[in-house]
């Protein structure tokens, strides 16, 4: 017996099989995903698991989709595998892609570099001293352990869920991996979406199979993982999106325009504002100013907001990410920041988060990024009374003239950036009701 099972079995955790752990994580046998077959447009739309496996002498590796009637078959065949993962989170589609995820059963954790004492100094903190979430199973995985919270409701990934639970994932990292849990003092922080090895499958251990013990058999719930942590991380559940109970085929009976336009043509989201690229590269700026080390991933991830807002390419978002790495590292040369951290924050690059607030946005970052002044008052009241400020300065020919009666623009665009400092463009053409042609010319002249 190893100095993990035997910590493990001093905490009374009894062993289980994979099927047991699979079964609580995906409710199987309730009807929340999909079986084998499945007519999806007589149904309501429902998520799968999808697993990935690869053996060492393929170049590429596989995907599947599990199934609730026939997941116990699928499972085999990863276990077999040189190399499989599997996450808590189901799909729609045969790829485990972020862009894809239905809904959030549990979440999973990965320390490394364990030993019976580290193990037993996370066993106590969550068990007796209320430090960390009890986990409802521990995995061995060969040189350290999987955490699995299976919550007692399965969350929809919606954006707004998404990036809440990002925050309280990485949140939760930075609670449970430390000196006296881990023997590495590197975290590795893990997106939503991250796949860890199936149970009952191969370790990098020759020989060694991956475990789980029970720990507890009630599950948790999103209130009790965030207890540990500050407010500011845990997930606000009113702000829970209602998943629509409407079959595809009923969608497509009552919104007819809508089911042509998004499912058949798969057309992209419109009707938002699309901002000018001088906002996406405003927040460069500010992650170099006012990035810090636990806001670092973050800080990206709201870059690829800014990029959807922007309608920034890909290639472009990737490749500007990318040049911040070595700035990041500048921050904490200890703490590396990684090429797999920047591609985890960049799963944000997507259209529905086009009308993501800066509010959140500040508070995800710890950027603090200044409103536009309005002394308190409304947006329709402000413009009405600086409107009003105008005309009477042309009536008293004051300076918002130059001497030959011409209005003087510039200097109107000089004061206003000089008093918002990180307002854009569309707002200093809202406020002072100049063109867009106006703004641009005097945008960068003596600033």
């Amino acid at each position: 017996m190893d100095q993990l099972e035997k910590t493990l079995r001093e905490w009374n955790c009894e062993e289980v099989t994979p099927m047991e752990v699979y079964s609580d994580l995906f409710m199987l046998g309730s009807g929340y995903i999909q079986k084998s077959g499945a007519q999806v447009e007589s149904k309501d739309l429902k998520g799968n698991p999808v697993g990935y496996w690869k053996n060492y002498n393929e170049k590429t590796g596989h995907y599947r989709i599990f199934f609730e009637d026939t997941f116990e078959e699928t499972l085999k065949e990863l276990q077999e595998a040189d190399f499989a993962i599997l996450n808590g989170v189901t799909y729609f589609g045969r790829k485990n892609i972020q862009a894809s995820a239905s809904r959030m059963y549990g979440m999973i954790f990965d320390l490394d570099e364990v030993t019976g004492k580290t193990l037993n100094n996370f066993m106590s903190g969550a068990l007796v001293a209320g430090a960390y979430p009890v986990p409802q199973y521990v995995i061995l995985s060969g040189h350290g352990v999987h955490l699995y919270y299976i919550f007692d409701e399965p969350v929809p990934l919606y954006p707004n869920i998404k990036i809440q639970l990002k925050s309280l994932k990485y949140a939760l990292i930075d609670k449970m991996w430390n000196s006296l849990t881990s023997e590495s003092e590197r975290r590795q922080y893990q997106g939503i979406n991250q796949g860890f090895r199936v149970i009952g499958g191969k370790t990098k251990i020759s020989g060694v199979k991956v475990r789980a013990f029970r720990v507890v058999d009630h599950p948790t719930s999103l209130s009790e993982m965030g207890e540990t942590v500050l407010e500011m991380y845990r997930v606000d559940e009113s702000k829970l999106w209602r998943e629509s109970r409407l079959s595809l085929s009923k969608a497509k009976e009552l919104y007819p325009e809508w089911y042509e336009k998004r499912v058949i043509q798969k057309e992209k989201l419109t009707g938002h504002w699309v901002c000018k690229p001088d906002l996406y590269e405003w927040w460069k700026r500010q992650i170099r100013l006012g990035a810090t080390l636990h806001h670092r991933y973050f800080s990206i991830m709201c870059l690829a907001i800014y990029a959807v807002k922007c309608g920034i390419p890909e290639d472009q978002l990737r490749k500007d990410a990318q040049e911040l790495i070595p700035f990041m590292n500048e921050i904490s040369p200890s703490d590396p920041f990684t090429e797999t951290d920047v591609e985890s924050a960049l799963e944000c690059y997507d259209e529905r988060y086009c009308t993501f607030p800066r509010d959140d946005i500040s508070k995800l970052s710890d950027i603090q990024i200044q409103k536009n002044k309005r002394n308190g008052l409304r947006q329709a009241d402000h413009l009405y009374l600086a409107r009003r400020r105008k005309e009477d300065m042309k009536i008293l020919h004051l300076d918002w003239k130059a001497p030959e009666g011409r209005p003087a623009k510039g200097d109107q665009v000089r004061i206003w950036r000089k008093d918002h400092p990180d307002g854009i463009k569309a707002d200093c053409i809202r406020d002072l009701g100049i063109d867009r042609k106006t703004a641009d010319k005097y945008w960068d002249l003596n600033t």
